[in-house]
């Protein structure tokens, strides 16, 4: 040890001593005892803003919180779609402020208008199409146009993967960047000049939906050999190509008469907040978050001066607008549910064992009546419910599988489809075990004759169960007649005391997904799940 750090230690030392020495002085009061050292200031927590965001901010939620987390806030973020975002703030729902993909919609929509409003990055929805797919087109030397892919789309030559237009703001984007590109126009549709056949022929080439954007990407990534191309957005499309084959990466096409792009909007809903919120924007907005989130998860920063994400393309494309209309909005739709989709049958698998007695019956039978058409008061509402051409079977289970019930809900007896729905739903009684995987053999072997008979129709199942397995066959024995083919997409709803690995690796094998029915209201999961079939 040197001489000079010798002494600095010794200095120290004593410094210490003296403090200890005055510490002990000054903790005697006059009878000689010690006084109680006066607790430590606890650190001011974080102040907590919540946010109502679209799905597609997920992906994003790591950089935003820490972002947040920069200048003392602590973000919560709570996930829902585009028309249920709207629903949701317009019933009251408490939230400081509200970030959907798109802000649209939603200023359309909101009864009371947003107190301030930022563009905090952007994406586009673009067309991923497979390289030689592409080629095979010749969309690699000149982008097509919208009426182009859905020429193709019409013709068998194109199948791809997209968002249910009513459930998640891709899909929306899409229809509309084909409705106003078909009819030349960039802003101000109207339902006229709305073309239905190049519509119909559009989405007559999409062969998996989602209620979910990062759901969809996932589910392509999963098995694209059924699929030549996916419309998302841009952001999402280059981070799937990350994971994907070389042979199955996606080139990105943005066609010719442009496209519709999220602008992700933070939406001020509660003015005691406008402080918070303005260093909230100040925090998304700074350079290194900005350059962070082009980098890392490929979206387009907001402020000019940083440069974009490695992959990226800088060329230039139109832009299109949103209907600035709610009627054009609700018409287009509506006709999406109900005439231009392909058409859909829904296998919904219902437990009625002993232990559904009381509110969890009396839960399933409500959100049946909301799929029925029992409440049309708002839009998510009417797009949710059973719509024109599709065939709902019901099949009701306990330690039997009760007969299956076919409802066809077709155009011109939907109202005699609603009521029988709605008579079955109050018939429903509980009593009995639990026989989830004979149900299930049951709704396959159905799911198998709907294809056969009408390859284009969309077939799922929803498995709603409350419980474990205790009568007939069990997973193992499921699993082992599973053919070689594609499977059905199988929709389990956690509900109760249902085994989430059961619940889990039912989704796994099916290629379809888990929704949580014990932490939200068996109607609004119900609603969820319709995005998906």
């Amino acid at each position: 040890m040197t001489p000079a750090l010798a002494l600095r230690r010794r200095r120290g030392l004593g410094a210490l001593a003296v403090a200890a020495g005055l510490a002990m002085l000054l903790g005697l009061n006059a009878c000689g005892k010690k006084q109680e050292a006066p607790p430590a200031a606890a650190a001011p927590a974080a102040k907590v803003f919540k946010v109502l965001a679209g799905s597609e901010v997920r992906d994003l939620e790591p950089a935003l919180k820490a972002a947040a987390s920069s200048v003392g806030l602590d973000l919560h973020l709570s996930y829902a779609g585009t028309l249920d975002i709207v629903e949701r703030v317009n019933a009251g729902e408490a939230f400081d402020a509200m970030l959907p993909a798109n802000g649209a919609y939603p200023s359309l929509a909101l009864t009371t208008k947003p107190l301030a409003r930022e563009k905090l990055f952007y994406s586009r929805v673009a067309l991923g199409v497979k390289e030689a797919k592409a080629q095979a087109l010749g969309w690699t030397t000149q982008a097509p146009s919208w009426a182009e892919i859905a020429k193709a789309a019409g013709k068998g030559s194109l199948r791809y993967a997209m968002t249910n237009p009513t459930s998640s703001n891709t899909g929306m984007s899409a229809l509309f960047a084909v409705a106003s590109a078909v009819a030349g126009k960039t802003e101000d549709l109207t339902v006229q000049e709305v073309d239905g056949a190049v519509l119909k022929a559009f989405l007559s080439g999409q062969k998996l939906t989602a209620g979910s954007s990062g759901w969809l990407a996932e589910a392509f990534v999963k098995d694209p050999s059924a699929l030549d191309a996916m419309v998302n957005y841009e952001a999402v499309i280059l981070r799937a190509n990350e994971k994907l084959a070389a042979a199955d990466k996606l080139t990105l096409i943005y066609p010719k008469d442009g496209v519709i792009s999220a602008d992700y909007p933070l939406m001020l809903l509660a003015e005691a907040r406008r402080d918070d919120y303005t260093r909230l924007v100040g925090a998304f907005k700074a350079p290194d978050v900005q350059r962070q989130l082009s980098a890392q998860e490929f979206v387009r920063p907001a402020v000019a001066d940083v440069p974009l994400g490695a992959g990226l393309p800088t060329t230039a494309v139109v832009e299109l607008t949103f209907p600035n209309r709610l009627d054009v909005v609700d018409a287009v739709l509506g006709a999406y549910q109900g005439v231009w989709r392909r058409p859909a049958t829904s296998i919904f698998v219902l437990d009625i064992s002993g232990s559904m007695a009381g509110e969890r019956l009396e839960a399933m039978r409500g959100a049946l009546k909301i799929l029925a058409g029992a409440d049309a008061s708002s839009a998510s509402a009417r797009y949710t419910r059973f719509q024109s051409r599709e065939n709902v079977v019901l099949i009701a289970f306990s330690d039997r599988v009760e007969p299956p019930v076919r409802v066809g809900f077709e155009p011109r007896s939907l109202e005699a489809a609603r009521k029988q729905v709605l008579a079955y739903a109050d018939g429903l009684r509980a009593n009995g075990g639990t026989g989830i995987y004979a149900a299930l053999l049951e709704a396959q072997a159905l799911a198998a004759d709907e294809q056969k008979r009408d390859p284009e129709r969309y077939v799922s199942v929803v498995l709603l169960t409350d419980g474990e397995n205790t009568a007939g066959p069990d997973l193992a024995a499921f699993q082992s007649q599973q053919g070689s083919g594609t499977p059905v997409r199988i929709f389990p709803i956690l509900f109760g005391e249902a085994s989430n690995t059961e619940m889990a690796t039912l989704a796994q094998l099916s290629g379809g997904r888990v929704f949580d029915g014990r932490r939200a209201a068996l109607s609004l999961v119900f609603k969820d799940i319709r995005g998906y079939q």
